[in-house]
């Protein structure tokens, strides 16, 4: 989101929105958050980063309206770029492990996957246009990611102490807010019809292997 928050996020998307179509834009690819699947267009969730990617949403698909401007909608779930060797990665982990119930699913996705659906919107705009996608490409609870970490990494998930994972979550509204609703389920993407499509999706062991901090290089 950078400087300001979601209130900037908010005001500059739909600038954004804005100035395309000022420059007569064919074809608008937004990329958002799910929330909930093909329930996202309705369900705006009490999480402020996504409460204002919904607001964007709302002002591209109004403002489109009656114009030869086109969009597309993408919604990716959690990144798996999220999970890095560093400070933040360990207390990404530690939130998930003190934050959800044991026996519930994250559902992650990759940006390389994100750029996939993005680039096929371009290229073929007429199966996308006024559309929207949940992006996911593997949902595991945190044990299964850690037993994927240890067989595809070599390495454990990292993680902190719970502590640090807690006091996130107390200094930060938004990521309570967001953890609270991933651990309800509230991501639904559906993730078999998109392999379907997109054979290469890439699983969490996949993206370990190949992409990750821990893949091995030639």
């Amino acid at each position: 989101m950078g400087k300001g928050g979601v209130t900037t996020e908010e005001a500059q998307g739909k600038a954004l929105v804005d100035a395309a179509l000022a420059a007569g834009v064919k074809h608008f690819v937004y990329t958002s958050v799910d929330r909930g699947g093909d329930a996202s267009s309705t369900t705006s969730t009490d999480v402020p980063h996504f409460l204002s990617k919904h607001n964007i949403e709302q002002h591209l698909v109004e403002k489109a309206k009656g114009t030869d401007m086109r969009y597309t909608i993408l919604r990716p779930v959690a990144f798996m770029e999220n999970f890095t060797p560093s400070f933040f990665g360990k207390v990404f982990g530690a939130a998930w492990r003190t934050t959800l119930p044991a026996d519930q699913g994250m559902q992650l996705v990759s940006v390389r996957d994100v750029g996939h659906f993005a680039a096929q919107a371009f290229r073929n705009p007429d199966t996308r246009a006024g559309k929207g996608i949940s992006l996911a490409g593997d949902e595991v609870t945190f044990k299964q990611a850690g037993e994927v970490f240890r067989e595809k990494a070599g390495v454990p998930l990292p993680e902190t102490w719970g502590i640090f994972g807690r006091g996130l979550m107390w200094a930060s509204h938004d990521m309570e807010r967001m953890m609270n609703f991933i651990g309800k389920g509230g991501y639904k993407a559906d993730i078999a019809g998109l392999r379907r499509e997109h054979p290469g999706l890439l699983s969490l062991g996949e993206y370990l292997e190949r992409h990750s901090a821990w893949a091995k290089k030639d």
